[in-house]
């Protein structure tokens, strides 16, 4: 991928995002072929006995599955998917669950982005475009190893106001420190920590 490309697709991702850009690139790559799936794949049986045969999809793949299909391929998908789960069961067996095709999808994004990172570490284009979003813990570990050093730095130091509020809190939950009133950041920041450690799988 050309770095403009990759330029490109960062920023599409934070425009459509509030959170971690990379986690929204990531979380593109799979709708797409959930929709692909949805409006074609659905009808196509040795893919959908591919599916069902791997334990259908991961619950939150599910969902959005049903979320952005129609009822009909929802039904189709869901019916040979749960047909063949209770099957297993009725028989005492569990079934085979794989991996969950659309966390492969995710998975695949993950290691191109890697790949992009590694391939671009030195531009300056890159640097900005990470500077300017917020990353969670996952993508921020992903990509350190790779950066600079002072773009390393400033990356982690954006979430340091994070430890301090929470430090806060538990601070005044001291009983020495109780009658000093918790901050609107300190209450939130709990919240922020959960979504800093980025999306359940």
């Amino acid at each position: 991928m050309t770095p403009e490309a990759f330029w490109h697709q960062l920023r599409v991702a934070r425009e459509r995002d509030a959170g971690c850009s990379l986690c929204g690139l990531e979380r593109y790559q799979a709708r797409r072929y959930l929709e692909g799936i949805s409006n074609d794949g659905v009808n196509d049986p040795p893919l959908r006995d591919r599916l069902v045969r791997q334990g259908g999809y991961c619950v939150r793949h599910s969902r959005e599955f049903v979320a952005l299909a129609l009822l009909l391929p929802s039904a189709i998908l869901l019916e040979d998917v749960v047909g063949y789960r209770l099957r297993h069961a009725r028989q005492g067996v569990r079934a085979n669950k794989r991996h969950c095709a659309a966390c492969e999808v995710e998975h695949k994004a993950r290691t191109a982005i890697a790949k992009s990172i590694r391939r671009h570490r030195h531009e300056a284009a890159l640097h900005e475009l990470l500077l300017a979003g917020t990353l969670c813990l996952p993508h921020l570990e992903l990509v350190c190893p790779d950066l600079p050093e002072l773009v390393r730095k400033k990356l982690i130091d954006a979430h340091q106001e994070l430890l301090n509020d929470l430090a806060e809190v538990i601070r005044k939950h001291d009983y020495r420190f109780t009658h000093e009133p918790i901050s609107a950041a300190e209450s939130a920041s709990v919240k922020a920590a959960l979504a800093l450690l980025g999306r359940d799988g």
